[in-house]
């Protein structure tokens, strides 16, 4: 049991270091991780039951995408240096997939959050 707890720690801190070294050093991380964070704070604000967390979690879901896309473009970083169309296309993919979710994550604040906030104002 307390190897069990030891080593759930232990995950968690590697999590914890995975987000202060994204934040660190991506530029991309903390625009989103901001982005996220309004938007999600403002689901909570504004919004009611359910959909106060779905538009939440599509907010984090941003987040989420952007980290597999810094882990996807640090691992092609290490494991080549020379220019190859397949590490290319391995960067763009992940980064498309960032651009996917978010755009989604736009619209659902658009058109679900934004106007619930000009209703309340």
């Amino acid at each position: 049991m307390i190897k069990t707890v030891k080593g759930v720690l232990k995950g968690l801190g590697y999590a914890a270091e995975g987000y202060a070294g994204a934040f660190r050093e991506d530029v991309h991380f903390r625009i989103n991780f901001t982005l996220s964070l309004l938007g999600t704070v403002l689901s909570l604000i504004f919004l009611n039951g359910c959909l106060k967390l779905t538009v939440a979690l599509v907010n984090w879901l941003v987040l989420a995408f952007e980290l597999i896309n810094t882990a996807v473009e640090r691992a092609v970083d290490t494991a080549t240096r020379e220019i190859s169309s397949t590490a290319k296309l391995s960067k763009d993919a992940s980064a498309a997939a960032v651009l996917t979710v978010g755009i989604f994550a736009l619209l659902c604040d658009l058109f679900i959050l934004l106007p619930e906030i000009l209703r309340r104002l």
